[in-house]
């Protein structure tokens, strides 16, 4: 018999189960108050009343009920299905169903086909069968090595044979003959097929079908492209970004990151050596090489030998130290300057760290700290931390560590991680645009707003409020950025605020510039072109080199005597008040600075209308901007 004749075969048992199932109709006896099915035309039994509830026939099979638990059967009869599930799915157009039994308030399900046979057991938290009958994907509970008891995502074929194990933390997505799947060993993503095959290790932040092959991100943001063939073609390490803190699979490293001041990038103008005994300090430089932009970091690794300090983890009897890694500015490790350590606790300046050679560290809260070789600190509010456990010793509660023994928890953590390193990336791409419009920018940006270059304490943070009679304008000391990166080829979205670094020495600039553009912008009514700006903050190095973009925004807000506002992006640029002395830190409108030149205080402007979206307003609110503000101040050479 050729595959044609079984066909029609298959067609005409369906046809003929069909129009059985349509002559029979659910029917409750009265006598024993049971269901049955009766001949619709000779209202015969055809089928016992004996169910507690029976549904139609569909297709050829019905679901009925028994002490409140489903079964199937056929127009004969026979139980294909053992009355033993809360609920039994429709069947597919591959003939396969879900199957539902509830344990409490937990659902597990698992997948039969028309014949009974139990393609999965009930035993997954979810199930889905893929409509063009190619896969099944099962949420199974496992017991995965490491963690524990846990649910993860398998992959099966058609007729539930076992592709892949459980152990990826999110659901597989499938494409081009692939999947995409995050393993939990590693909460990255790799490629599979269905042969069973490994295509590309889970070792990649994201990775993106294209026309003639695969991109793939790693937790390094370096791209790479695949050819058809997985043939790596071209490899490409992002600008700015920074290998991240490696967890190294170790739920304490994991949970200790950016607490306590572990995983922190420091610079030598946040390190600083102190003496304990004296609650007025002497801070000194650390004499490391510290190089050009290397940075430190303070670590929590095991520690077999139990130095001095060591500390337990009661859960898995492991003892850590804590050591200090200098780094390369792309996270490159380049030195380790101590070896073992402890945190001793905190003051109100920072975090202090005792290393092994018996020095006292701090670790500054403020990341902006003048780099000078010593000068003197107030070490009030010590609180001491206990080094009884791995708790108290990174100031860490024993929960931080076990939610991380769930692989999604884990997985979750490690790209917070790759992106708290890494907000802002897509900032260190330069901004490209046409000569044309980079030279009509030029003539637009004549005024002193755009000439010169503002220092720390001029760039704030800031928020505003509309009181009746005026907008009131809170600045802050920091410059806090809200970066937003829609990384593409392949696609990777990441967000959150950074507190700008102004460089070892303080001395970084910020410029500010125009930009043609669309939309809700400035429109040039100077030269009446008509065509249309908005404003870019930029930031740069000591030597005038350009660094990053810190900020896109389409118009100013605000601006009066002095103080440009962009609410959108919660930024303020001031200008100091040069005819005052250096001795009084007051400027004007009433806000303040401190002995660092940081601003404190509120900015108070009159009415409470917005400026006009043009560039002839901005020129006009920005008048306080004159050049005699910057009398004696360097001008931006363009």
């Amino acid at each position: 018999m050729n595959w044609k004749n079984v066909i029609l075969c298959i067609i005409a048992a369906g046809m003929t189960l069909s129009a059985a199932a349509q002559d029979l109709k659910p029917v409750k006896d009265k006598a024993t108050k049971k269901y049955g099915y009766q001949n619709k035309s000779t209202k015969s039994w055809v089928i016992d009343p004996v169910y507690d509830n029976a549904k139609r026939f569909i297709d050829g099979f019905a679901i009925v009920e028994i002490d409140g638990r489903e079964g199937l059967i056929d127009t004969q009869g026979d139980l294909i299905l053992n009355t033993e599930y809360d609920n039994i799915g429709k069947f597919d157009k591959n003939g396969l169903c879900e199957l539902m039994i509830k344990d409490g308030r937990t659902k597990w399900y698992g997948v039969a086909d028309q014949t009974g046979a139990i393609l999965l057991p009930v035993d997954s938290r979810d199930v889905i069968i893929n409509k063009k009958g190619l896969y099944i994907l099962a949420n199974r509970a496992v017991d995965l090595k490491g963690f524990g008891p846990t649910t993860l995502w398998g992959i099966y074929d058609i007729r539930g044979r076992e592709l892949f194990a459980p152990q990826f933390v999110d659901l597989p997505s499938y494409s081009n003959g692939t999947f995409n799947a995050k393993s939990a060993d590693t909460g990255l993503e790799g490629l599979v097929d269905m042969n069973g095959d490994v295509l590309l290790p889970f070792e990649y932040l994201s990775i993106d079908y294209y026309s003639n092959g695969y991109y793939a991100l790693t937790p390094d943001f370096t791209r790479i492209r695949y050819a058809n063939g997985f043939r790596k073609e071209e490899e490409e390490r992002l600008p700015g970004a920074v290998i991240p803190y490696d967890t190294m699979g170790d739920p304490v490293r994991a949970a200790a990151w950016h607490n306590a001041g572990i995983g922190y990038r420091m610079h030598r103008n946040n390190v600083k050596r102190v003496d304990l005994s004296e609650r007025r300090s002497v801070c000194s430089d650390l004499r490391f090489d510290w190089g050009r932009n290397r940075f430190l970091r303070l670590e929590p690794f095991e520690d077999p030998e139990r130095h001095e300090g060591a500390m337990e983890d009661p859960v898995s009897g492991k003892y850590y130290t804590v050591k200090a890694i200098l780094y390369e500015p792309d996270g490159t490790p380049y030195q380790v300057v101590s070896e073992w350590g402890r945190l001793e606790g905190v003051c109100s300046a920072g975090v202090i760290y005792r290393a092994e050679e018996g020095d006292t560290w701090i670790l500054l809260d403020e990341r902006n700290s003048l780099d000078v070789p010593s000068y003197s600190l107030y070490l009030s509010g010590m609180e001491t931390f206990g080094h009884e456990t791995v708790y108290q010793g990174l100031g860490l509660r024993a929960s931080d560590v076990d939610r991380l023994a769930d692989p999604h928890n884990y997985a979750s953590r490690l790209k917070e991680i790759c992106d708290g390193d890494n907000i802002g990336l897509e900032s260190y791409k330069p901004r490209t645009t046409d000569l044309f419009s980079v030279r009509q920018a030029r003539e637009l940006m004549r005024s002193a707003v755009f000439r010169y270059p503002y220092s720390m304490g001029e760039v704030v943070s800031c928020t505003v409020q509309r009181r009746s009679e005026e907008v009131e304008v809170t600045l802050y000391e920091q410059l806090v950025c809200r970066f937003n990166d829609d990384l593409g080829y392949p696609p990777y979205h990441m967000s959150g605020d950074e507190q700008i670094y102004w460089g070892p020495h303080n001395a970084r600039t910020v410029r500010l510039s125009l930009e043609e553009s669309g939309g809700d912008c400035m429109v040039d009514d100077i030269r009446q072109t008509g065509n249309k700006y908005r404003l870019v903050l930029s930031l740069y190095e000591e030597d005038g080199s350009w660094l990053r973009t810190l900020a896109v925004i389409p118009y100013v807000d605000y601006a009066h005597d002095g103080v440009l506002v962009f609410e959108q992006a919660n930024i303020a640029i001031l200008v100091p008040d040069v005819n005052r002395t250096h001795r009084d830190h007051y400027g004007r409108n009433g806000y303040r600075r401190d002995e660092r030149g940081m601003v404190q205080g509120v900015v108070k402007i009159p009415g409470k209308e917005k400026l006009p979206h043009t560039l002839s307003a901005l020129n006009e609110g920005a008048r306080g901007f004159s050049d005699n503000h910057f009398s004696g101040r360097r001008q931006w050479n363009d």
